[in-house]
């Protein structure tokens, strides 16, 4: 009987396996089913972290500042050959939350970022003593990076201190990378921290900043070449939704070089980027600037080059990301926000990739999951908690270490070179002619040490100017050869870049891009928006004939942020306000320095008038910047100063600081101090005041401009509605105001006057006697509002 019985079973089993099978096959796509497949027989065991899902952040580049975590959660791991197991908790701790994760090379140890986020007594204590300051939104912690052994054991917190500390990768020397708010540093269009590349050695000593962007670095990882790949969002009077790209660095914050996508405007965001094992592609999340950083899963393909489209391939089309350097306004359909969508790939094989998914959208959990995907976007669940989302899959699977890169840079110096064989190259096929470039100009764009503290104007605060965010600063000039060619040095350990510039001292054509040199690196490039297959020329250089060029100060003498006030104003003093000032400036243009709302006459008025070029960042470009397309070139203003206007000749210095000036994109504003925050702008000098007020009483249009604070009685907005017959510009039959002795025109004017009065007992930075406001500093918080002025 048992033999009988012994025979039979087997083939019942059989029978029963199949019909299940058939069943299975019948449901799932078949996609899905080879999926499966792969992930009960080739998928290693997953570290991933379980949290809550976050509440809506203001945008990707600076989401570990806002206050959107909710505090429970762990880190765990599950393994899909042996389902039965469940999910074995290593870490875990109700009172905050985990950031991100990733795995040694021999996957025994995992560093992940956490954040503790309930009160506990001792924040309880400094609150009640008054040493948390009123206004911030204060966390009472910031993210650390800890480390944990994939067992459970050894937790160590490697990193301190009141500084977010985020995506910790190992670097194959042993050392440790990851991105900190420790540049101290804020955001130019949201009350956010900047972030920026860190290393350290394995017991968090040693800390050294390595990237130098202005605006925020994330989600590093390191490729099998030893360099570091992680997403970089900057600004250079360009749009500021699109530049958030690709790009890679070496541990030692040399040779940083685009990876992918710098002129991509859909999607704005790609990040989260790593290798695919077996290829030179790699698997990233495509998302908006703003809201949630969930989205569409990508594959960039380097084969392509660093621009093409065809480089970029959404393998997930559901989230409606096509790829397109198409300009719109704002971020376009780039930043449309897509809920519950994809975040944290992870690539295991060329066909297994694992990610988190919250969708679909409707109809879905509401809640993050562990799936499986491959390259034609096929899906299948792999793990989930129902209690919890789940994020950050890691599978535990040895890599080989890349390679340890020698390190390019040398501490001794204070600066590093750059080569360049012909600056021609990329210049001549858009029109420029040899011998038209004579300099390169050198620029960094200035960190913004303050937060907003009041409202935006212009989309910033503290309002710099109307056009860039940033406060500039022009370190001076270098040479290029008759061949093209240059060799010189820049300074270090800042954000830089270049702008070729002629005889003149006007812009032929700038990068567009930001850029960096390490202490005694030495870089090169073959020209000037060349394309990327281009080779330098094999003739000699003439600039490899010398030791290279120190840099030759600005028109105004030193390298020092550029201040209209102070370096351009005194050029229209000297020539031009004499005739274009006063209640009637010649042509109605008023090139004084009498105090408007936030600037002065003469900026406004060469600004609103159009009588020079700048680029508005809200509205900026995505390509590359066309030589002579932009600034000095095409600005209205140039005919009047170089070919002489009534009897004025602008000296060579003068011409040159207004070119400089012009080029930068035109700023105000030297500094981020401000006088007034609360106000809008920082700088908004009559907040509270009722000439706003009086206007529309009076129904009257009006801009900032209109209004000279200086010479209240001089404002254009009086001026150009009282009668010729009484001193005014409007037409008697069509005058707003018939005499002075109107009430609506001394309402007005008293009005100006008060604000007047309020500028001056308060002046602002660019007035002589100003007292700027210390501006509280907190490299975790954000800041939520100001008392007042």
């Amino acid at each position: 009987m048992r033999m009988s019985t012994n025979r039979r079973w087997p083939r019942f089993y059989s029978v029963l396996v199949l019909g299940i099978l058939l069943e299975f096959a019948a449901a799932c796509p078949a996609g899905e089913t080879a999926l499966k497949g792969l992930v009960a027989n080739d998928c290693p065991p997953i570290a991933f972290v379980k949290r809550h899902h976050l509440r809506k952040p203001f945008g990707v580049g600076t989401i570990y500042c806002w206050n959107v975590y909710s505090p429970g959660g762990g880190i765990y791991i599950y393994d899909p050959a042996h389902p039965e197991k469940g999910h074995k908790e290593i870490f875990r701790r109700d009172n905050g939350t985990i950031y991100d994760m990733s795995s040694s090379f021999d996957a025994k140890r995992v560093l992940f970022s956490w954040m503790a986020i309930k009160e506990d007594e001792a924040f309880k204590e400094a609150k009640a003593n008054g040493e948390i300051e009123i206004g911030y939104r204060r966390n009472i912690d910031s993210f650390h990076v800890f480390e944990i052994n994939v067992d459970g054991t050894g937790l160590r917190q490697i990193t301190r201190g009141r500084f977010h500390d985020v995506h910790p990768i190992y670097l194959p020397d042993d050392r440790i990378a990851f991105t900190s708010t420790r540049g101290k540093s804020y955001s130019m269009c949201q009350p956010g921290l900047s972030s920026a590349l860190f290393t350290m050695n394995a017991d968090g000593s040693d800390i050294r900043r390595i990237e130098f962007s202005t605006l925020a670095d994330m989600s590093p990882y390191v490729l099998d070449n030893g360099t570091i790949l992680f997403m970089r969002w900057e600004y250079l009077d360009k749009s500021l939704f699109t530049l958030q790209s690709l790009w890679t660095i070496n541990p030692d914050g040399t040779r940083l070089r685009l990876f992918y996508g710098n002129t991509i405007t859909n999607p704005n965001v790609i990040w989260q980027a790593k290798s695919i094992p077996g290829t030179n592609r790699v698997l990233c999340t495509l998302g908006p600037h703003h809201g949630n950083p969930v989205g569409a899963l990508g594959i960039v393909d380097p084969q392509y080059g660093v621009e093409d489209l065809r480089g970029l391939t959404n393998i997930t089309p559901e989230y409606d990301y096509v790829p397109s350097k198409q300009v719109h306004s704002g971020g376009g359909p780039g930043d449309k926000q897509y809920n519950w969508a994809f975040r944290d790939p992870w690539p295991v094989s060329e066909d297994l990739f694992l990610t988190a998914y919250g969708g679909p959208a409707k109809d879905g959990p509401q809640r993050y999951r562990i799936f499986a995907v491959n390259e034609q976007g096929d899906r299948t669940l792999v793990t989930e908690d129902e209690s919890i989302s789940c994020f950050n899959p890691v599978p535990l699977m040895p890599r080989k270490r890349p390679k340890v890169l020698a390190s390019l840079t040398n501490h001794d110096y204070a600066v590093g070179t750059f080569f360049l064989s012909d600056v021609y190259q990329g210049l001549l096929d858009n029109g420029i002619q040899r011998g038209e470039v004579k300099e390169i100009r050198i620029m960094t764009q200035v960190p913004k040490r303050c937060n907003m503290r009041g409202h935006r104007v212009y989309d910033h605060d503290p309002l710099v100017s109307r056009g860039s965010y940033y406060v500039k600063t022009c370190f001076g000039t270098i040479p290029v050869e008759e061949d093209g060619s240059a060799y010189f040095e820049a300074p270090a350990g800042v954000e830089i870049y270049f702008a070729a510039v002629d005889k003149d001292g006007k812009e032929v054509s700038r990068m567009g891009s930001v850029t960096q040199v390490m202490p005694g690196e030495q870089q090169s490039c073959v020209g000037c928006h060349e394309p990327r297959t281009a080779s330098a020329p094999n003739t000699p250089r003439m600039a490899s004939k010398r030791p290279p060029s120190k840099i030759a100060p600005p028109p105004w003498g030193r390298a020092e942020p550029i201040d209209f006030v102070t370096h351009v104003q005194p050029v229209f003093d000297k020539y031009c306000a004499s005739c274009h000032s006063g209640a009637k400036p010649d042509g109605l243009l008023d090139l004084s320095d009498d105090k408007t709302r936030f600037f002065n006459m003469a900026y406004e008025n060469l600004l609103a008038k159009n009588w020079v070029h700048f680029i508005y960042i809200n509205r900026g470009l995505t390509d590359n910047f066309l030589p002579k397309q932009t600034g000095s070139h095409v600005s209205r203003l140039m005919e009047y100063i170089e070919d002489g206007h009534g009897d004025v000749t602008v000296d060579d210095n003068g011409r040159r600081r207004i070119y400089a000036w012009i080029d930068a994109n035109c700023p105000y504003y030297g500094t981020y101090d401000n006088t007034r925050p609360g106000t809008p702008g920082s700088r908004d000098a009559w907040a509270g005041m009722q000439v706003n007020a009086v206007m529309r009483q009076l129904g009257l249009r009006f801009n900032d401009g209109s209004v000279n604070l200086t010479h209240p009685a001089f404002s254009q907005v009086l001026q150009s509605n009282l009668a010729e017959s009484a001193g005014g510009l409007a037409e008697d039959e069509n005058a707003r105001f018939t005499s002075k002795d109107d009430s609506g025109y001394r309402a007005l004017l008293a009005a100006i006057e008060e604000a007047s009065a309020a500028l001056y007992a308060k002046p602002r930075v660019d007035m002589q006697g100003a007292e700027p406001v210390p501006y509280p500093t907190d490299y975790v918080g954000l800041y939520t509002g100001f008392a007042g002025p």
